[in-house]
Formats: C-alpha cells, structure tokens, sequence
C-alpha cells in the first residue's frame, strides 16, 4: 500500500487497512520499563562494548544467527552508533571515559591498516574482534557511512571532556576525527551500501544525513582545536548535502533512495542525524510525520503480529526494514521499533514547548489517533503516550526472555529470532528512555506553568 493521507483517523471500512487500523493512543500508566529493568538492559549493552580492552564493539555476541551468519565482529556503522549511544545515555563523560579511550585507540588502529579489498580502508563494513584486522570474506563494499559516524561519536567524546574542563586530548581526538571526515569532505557522492548491506546507490538520505551531523560535530571540535578553515570547509560541505536533501522527500513522505523508497533507514536517521540548533526534519515537520504515517500504513498491514497485538490490547506498532524486506522471512526489528518510539517522545517534547499548527495537528491525529484540541503539557502528554504504546508493545515479546532482546520478532507471532543481544537493538532501547525523560522533563514543566 502506498502513503494514504486520508482526512480522519478513523477506520475505513473497505477491504485494505487504513493508517490507523493499528491505533497508536494510548493513556501510559507510568514508563514501559522500570529502572531496575533498565538496568538490567544497559548490562546487557555494557557486556558488547569494548570487548576485552580492546576497543571493539561487538554488533552481537553470536557466532550462529540463523540467516545472518557470525555477527561476532566490530561493524564500523554499529561500534559509531553504540559508542555515541553510551555518551548520549551516559549521567558524565568519566563514567564513559575507560571505553572511550580504548575506542580511540580501535579507531587509529583500523584506520592506519593497508586495504586488502581495493578501497578506502575507512569503507570497509567490519574488522575481526580482538585484533582488528580487516574482515576478508566477500561482503557489500564500500559503505560509506561509516566514517561520518565514527567521527560524529569521537567528536562529541571530545567536546564532552571540553565541557568537563578536560582539553588535555582535543588535539589527539581531533586528529582521528579529522582523518575519517577528510573522507566525507571529498567523498560525500561516492556509491556505497545502504545501512542493511543490501543494495547500492550515491544518494542514501540515511548516509548523507549522518554525514552532515558527523561533519557539524566535526566543525565544533575543529573551532575547539583552533582549526578554523577546516571547521569553515565541513560547514560548507553541510550546506551542499543540505541542498540535496529535500529532494527525497515525495511530498508524503521521505524515501531513502530511488531503489528502495519506503525505508525505517530515514526514522534512524532523522534521530541518529539530528543535532543541537539542528532545524532540518525537525520532529513535527510535515516531512517527519508523514514519513511516519506512511510507515504505520505499510508495517501494521505488512505484519500479522501488528493485527493480533491491536486486537489484543496490546498499545504500539511493531516497525520492520522496508518494503518488501525477505531477509530471515522480513519481520520487525526491535532496533527500528524503538528509534520510532525515540522520535515520538522528541515529538512529545517539541509539542509541549512549540506551538502546532492546524496541519501538523491533522498529521499528529493521523500518525498517534490522539484526541482533537490538546495543547502544551495535555498534548506532550498524549504524545509521551503514544511513544510508550510503541516501547510497551517490545516489552510484551522480551519480557520473557529476562529482557534479553534478539535482532528480531516474528512477523506472525512476535517471538524473538535472529542474532540475540544485538547492540544496536539496546543502544535503541537506551537512547528512547533517555528521550523519554526529557520529554517528561518538557511535559513536567509546562504542567508548572500552566495558568
């Protein structure tokens, strides 16, 4: 089915679904895991980084996923995520640091390897856990994600320990920094891999929009090192990705590339590319919100276990890859489900302290089902709820497994399946909690203010 922007939230009464025949309202009744589960998840997360002092982060301890094969290796795209992860989440900078410094010293190592593969070492998708080395079997090559990403976290590391009155290794952290974001500065329109490792194009919005947000990290630690032309030249490479990217935008929704248009990629994206003073694919944007509403249009009527779970109560959506995804029989990932709950409580928190317009209002009815009227805290409120509907519906398929979250749960009956404790899945989990508590933040004190 294709985005279908219909006039009302309500269900329709032909024979294919609506949007809303997976009905996101939901009234919370306090966060979807305590803080003690939580802890319990953040365990689990901690246990795959930096694997043996190595550096290395780990895509998911299991040498036997099924279809996907060994997934015990470092990913370059999954160790910048989760690195970046653990210092968004983290309550300081020192408490992340030990991980951190043994990163930096992963990063210059497989930066500084020869090529087996005839690319720029900085493409190559993963390196073998403990030593590094290059992976050498036959995989989707280059995939140009990767060093915006790892700049992006590296960078942010660096800025962290500036907040914190450290400068001591502004200048060594920048130099890494600086190597993998000469890369995107030159390269930024080369072909690469999607993110799934699948298909090949020069224009991915998932990869041009992470590179921006690597290359606007990368300008602030420049400005810090005293580097003030290479800072000038990553804000003018910003602006040329910048101007390309409105073009993925169908006037429904964002597509992540001419040969796979309908893609979870661009909600990663659009939390995983945003930035402080970021005002490109704002959360309440027309382009954010109905990207997600053709997305619930197409997952809650791809998946039986969308249908079974609304028929039973059970609050949320489960979110998948893309259209028409196969790979081990296309079911949700938990990973994707919860960055839609991410950009739900962003969105909560952006209605609480904004004003919504008539139009956006409509788009918010149409993606959450939330009642009509809601302004300020009332509205952040109803939003939060949605958010928790998505993180609730996780929690029913993993509550079993002591939390312990697979890649993925069956399209027909929500069971966990594929590579078990995958990183990214908990980096996720992680970075939807932590929105989740700003938004409460931003609903709390508007609640104060209120007339």
């Amino acid at each position: 089915p294709g985005p279908s922007p219909g006039p009302s939230p309500g269900p329709s009464p032909g024979p294919s679904p609506a949007p809303s025949s997976c009905p996101m309202k939901y009234e919370s009744k306090g966060a979807p895991f305590s803080e003690a589960e939580m802890s319990k998840i953040s365990g689990y997360y901690d246990a795959n980084l930096d694997i043996s002092g190595s550096g290395a982060v780990v895509a998911a301890p299991d040498h036997d996923t099924g279809p996907g094969g060994d997934y015990y290796f470092h990913w370059e795209r999954d160790g910048g995520l989760s690195m970046h992860a653990l210092l968004a989440t983290a309550s300081s900078v020192s408490a992340v640091d030990e991980k951190f410094q043994h990163y930096l010293t992963w990063v210059k190592k497989v930066q500084g390897q020869q090529d087996p593969h005839g690319i720029d070492v900085r493409l190559e998708p993963k390196y073998n856990i403990p030593d590094g080395t290059i992976f050498d079997g036959g995989w989707c090559r280059p995939q140009t994600d990767g060093p915006g990403l790892r700049a992006r976290a590296l960078a942010d590391y660096a800025m962290a320990k500036v907040a914190a009155g450290d400068k001591s290794q502004t200048s060594a952290i920048y130099d890494v920094v600086k190597h993998d974001l000469e890369w995107v500065v030159s390269n930024w329109q080369q072909n690469g891999c999607d993110l799934w490792e699948e298909i090949q194009s020069n224009d991915f919005f998932w990869g041009r929009y992470t590179m921006r947000a690597g290359l606007n990290a990368g300008a602030v630690l420049a400005d810090e090192a005293g580097d003030s032309a290479t800072a000038s030249t990553y804000r003018s490479v910003m602006k040329d990705i910048e101007a390309t990217l409105g073009n993925h935008y169908t006037g429904s929704f964002v597509f992540e590339s001419q040969n796979r248009q309908k893609d979870t990629a661009v909600i990663e994206a659009f939390n995983d590319g945003d930035f402080d003073g970021n005002t490109m694919f704002a959360p309440l944007s027309k382009e954010v919100l109905g990207t997600v509403v053709t997305l619930n249009d197409l997952f809650c009527s791809t998946y039986e276990i969308n249908q079974k779970d609304t028929a039973a109560g059970v609050p949320g959506i489960l979110y998948g890859r893309y259209e028409g995804d196969s790979y081990d029989g296309g079911n949700p990932w938990v990973l994707l489900t919860a960055t839609l709950a991410q950009l739900i409580y962003r969105q909560a928190a952006a209605a609480t302290t904004g004003t919504v317009d008539k139009d956006t209002y409509a788009l918010l009815q149409q993606a959450y089902s939330i009642d009509a009227g809601l302004t300020g805290a009332a509205l952040g409120k109803a939003l939060m709820g949605a958010g928790d509907g998505v993180l609730m519906r996780i929690r029913k398929h993993v509550e079993a497994d002591d939390f312990h979250m697979k890649e993925q749960l069956s399209r027909t009956d929500g069971s966990q399946t594929s590579a078990k404790d995958l990183t990214w899945g908990y980096a996720n989990i992680l970075k939807a909690m932590k929105a989740r508590k700003d938004a409460s933040a931003a609903v709390g004190l508007a609640s104060s203010v209120i007339v």
